[in-house]
């Protein structure tokens, strides 16, 4: 008999972004080295300025992405900033387990979540040990992080271009 949840959890990973194109045996793979996570409410899942421990997908519920009133530093912002709310096959923590720095962000569980959590040392191991799923993962992390330096780009082309004809004094 088969278990639902994990072939949900396989379904979810697959959409993903860092884990699309990978064969469902070797999402088996990486939901063997997953630990399932249940988020209530409120329940702080990141911290701005603390070391991240490894990369979460959302499987069910948001996650909203802020920073914090109090910023690192003991500097303070005007107020908390909403930056993002992310919900099913949506990742975070990739910043981290890439270049062991502090997380840029806070992260909580805007809703009762479920996350599946990838340990960095696992991610590691996994990629280093398995070169087709380190290769389809970086691609997919490469191509997600440009993608998203691309949108930024077009934000900010919105905000500081003025709109007058070319040639104009």
């Amino acid at each position: 008999m088969r278990d639902t949840r994990v072939d949900a959890y396989r379904g979810s990973l697959a959409s993903s972004v860092v884990f699309e194109h990978l064969t469902s045996q070797e999402l088996d793979l990486i939901l063997a080295c997953c630990r399932i996570v249940t988020a209530e409410p409120g329940q702080v899942l990141m911290t701005e300025g603390d070391r991240g421990d490894g990369l979460y997908v959302i499987l069910s519920g948001e996650v909203e992405f802020f920073l914090p009133e109090r910023a690192v530093g003991h500097l303070r912002r005007p107020s908390r900033m909403r930056l993002n709310v992310l919900g099913p096959g949506r990742c975070f923590g990739e910043y981290g387990v890439i270049d062991d720095r502090t997380s840029s962000a806070s992260a909580q569980a805007l809703r009762p979540a479920q996350l599946c959590f990838l340990p960095t040392a696992e991610f590691r191991r996994l990629t280093a040990e398995h070169d087709r799923i380190g290769k389809v993962i970086y691609a997919n992390l490469l191509r997600f992080l440009v993608n998203r330096l691309r949108a930024k780009d077009k934000e900010l082309d919105l905000v500081l271009f003025v709109n007058e004809p070319v040639g104009s004094p």
